[in-house]
Parts: C-alpha cells; sequence; structure tokens
C-alpha cells in the first residue's frame, strides 16, 4: 500500500512521469513532420482515428512541416518520453549529413513501421527510353549529359531512391546532375515540357501524365507490380537487381518512453494494421501497406541511416 501511494505522489509531484498503468489519461499529441494535406498527414489522421478508438482519448494530430519536416522531427526528438507525444517519421538521415539538422535513429523509440510506397521512374513519353536498363546505360555511358529531378529536394525518398540505383547500377554519382525543384508534382510538369529527363516519384503521383499520355514510368521500385499500374515492370522483372525502394512511414516516440507504453502503442499498431478495412482504405488512397514491428523496424531505421548517409555523401551533398 505505501508504495503505490509513494508512486502516485511521486507522479503527480513530477508531470513528466508516466505510469505506464494509467496511460492515456489525457489525449495524445501525433506530430507529423509535413504540411495537411500530403500523404504523412493523410495517413497519419487514418491512424489517429483508430487509435483513438482503441484507448478511448483524443489523438490529435500537429502538423509541423517548417524547415522540410525539421521542425516536427525534432519536436519529437525533444518531447517528453511520457507517451502523450509520438510521430510519424519518414526518411530522416539525409539531415545530418546535409548539415539541416542532427538526427539519428537512436533518438527515437521506434513503435512499428505502417506503410511502404515504392518509388517510380518516370520519363517523357516521347523518351527514347523504352526500359529501365535503356534509361540507366544511357545515364552510365554520359551521366552529366542528363538532369534529373530531386522534386522535394535531393536528400528525399524519391531521389535517394532513384540514386542508390543508378550506383547498383555503375553510374558515378559525382557526374549526375540531380537538381532541387518544388515537389514531384511541379517537377512532372516541367519535365513534360522539356526541362527534366528523369522524375523519380511514388507512381500515383504521376499517374494523370501518364494516364493521358504524357508521362511513362519505366520501373516500380517495389515487389510486385502496382494494382492500378499493372503494366509498369518492376526492378526485377526487368533487371538482376533485388532492390525495394522508396518513401517510408512509422510511428515512433521519443527516446526513454516506458516499454510497457511503447508495448501498448505496438499491440494497437499491429491490430490496426493487419485489419482489412485499414488495408482497404490505404489502398483506396493509394498508399502501400508494410508491417514491420517495433525490433524490425529499428534494424530497418539503422540500416536506412547508414545506406542513405552513403548515398548522400556520394552525391556530394
Amino acid at each position: 500500500m505505501k508504495r503505490t501511494i509513494i508512486a502516485v505522489t511521486l507522479a503527480a509531484l513530477m508531470p513528466g512521469l508516466a505510469v505506464a498503468g494509467d496511460w492515456p489519461e489525457r489525449p495524445v499529441t501525433i506530430v507529423v513532420p509535413a504540411g495537411a494535406g500530403g500523404g504523412t498527414d493523410a495517413t497519419a489522421r487514418m491512424l489517429a482515428e483508430r487509435l483513438r478508438d482503441k484507448f478511448g482519448v483524443p489523438f490529435n494530430v500537429v502538423n509541423q512541416g517548417q524547415g522540410g519536416g525539421v521542425v516536427g522531427i525534432n519536436t519529437i526528438k525533444t518531447a517528453e518520453a511520457d507517451g502523450y507525444t509520438i510521430g510519424v517519421i519518414y526518411n530522416f538521415a539525409h539531415y545530418a549529413p546535409m548539415g539541416q539538422a542532427d538526427f539519428n535513429a537512436s533518438d527515437f523509440t521506434p513503435i512499428a513501421q505502417y506503410n511502404f510506397d515504392p518509388a517510380g521512374f518516370n520519363v517523357r513519353a516521347n523518351s527514347e527510353w523504352n526500359s529501365i536498363g535503356d534509361a540507366l546505360d544511357a545515364i552510365k555511358a554520359a551521366p552529366a549529359d542528363y538532369s534529373i529531378a530531386c522534386g522535394g529536394g535531393c536528400g528525399g525518398s524519391w531521389p535517394i531512391a532513384a540514386a542508390t540505383l543508378m550506383s547498383e547500377w555503375g553510374i558515378d554519382l559525382s557526374q549526375v546532375r540531380m537538381i532541387a525543384g518544388q515537389g514531384a508534382a511541379g517537377a512532372l510538369q516541367d519535365m513534360v515540357a522539356g526541362g527534366f529527363d528523369v522524375v523519380p516519384s511514388s507512381v500515383p503521383e504521376a499517374g494523370a501524365l501518364i494516364q493521358a499520355g504524357r508521362v511513362k514510368s519505366l520501373a516500380v521500385f517495389g515487389s510486385e507490380r502496382l494494382a492500378a499500374f499493372p503494366d509498369i515492370p518492376t526492378l526485377s522483372e526487368q533487371t538482376d537487381l533485388d532492390l525495394t525502394l522508396g518513401a517510408w512511414r512509422g510511428v515512433v516516440a521519443p527516446v526513454g518512453l516506458d516499454a510497457e507504453i511503447a508495448g501498448e502503442l505496438a499491440e494497437a499498431m499491429s491490430d490496426i494494421v493487419s485489419d482489412e478495412s485499414w488495408q482497404a482504405q490505404m489502398a483506396e488512397r493509394g498508399f502501400g501497406v508494410q508491417w514491420r514491428d517495433t525490433e524490425a523496424f529499428a534494424d530497418f531505421m539503422a540500416s536506412e541511416e547508414g545506406s542513405v548517409r552513403e548515398i548522400v555523401a556520394t552525391l556530394g551533398l
């Protein structure tokens, strides 16, 4: 009895200290390091509804996309590890080597990965390249002759996916012209007008232009073809490379989160992601489902950190 009284008294005196058995007693904030309306925001709001239903308290999405996501990721990193601030994270490994912020996988408590969207390799419809091999061979022969768009910045998921593929093909990345732009949509329009030779992006982002016959996607960087774009082959169908590259999203908390709270969140995420209605909702909105539990997600983030930083260094960013 005395131990219980002492524990409750300490919790009252120290607001930052969470008693796992009482969590959550009030609303939880989900920090989204992106603006409203994008894919990260959309999936976070879908999660928020289901987490609310699971735990019986509001899970409120707060958008902090300033600085290309730096503000939001830093908010997650520096928040109290009390279970009342969690966040949706994506590719973060490029910020440190590019001098934008100091984020490491070890700064977060991984909960689970729930999403992966493979990159697409998009060119103009009238491009002389009809396969990914044609494109890569041409770029390898004269890397400085072709321009590749970095729609959301050259450290983003899509250009890093393209750079990783080119590196695996033996292309000298130091000679490749990767040019920063203002997002994939704008870059695709610029390409159609003759401004770029290649725009890496998600295939759905290029979907309208593909359907209009103005853009063709030479490959999807996933393990299988996309149901909505069955005519676009995978990398493994066209090459001997077994690569899965693109954008991912997962839920994390500040480092030091109580293991019991982290476990409750991970269990809830497992239930959500395995639910058929969730999978259907994600598919309807064009998002891929990728499940990694806490341990696998931790390993994945550490691996991504190493590979992305290596590519960023090679690109001279």
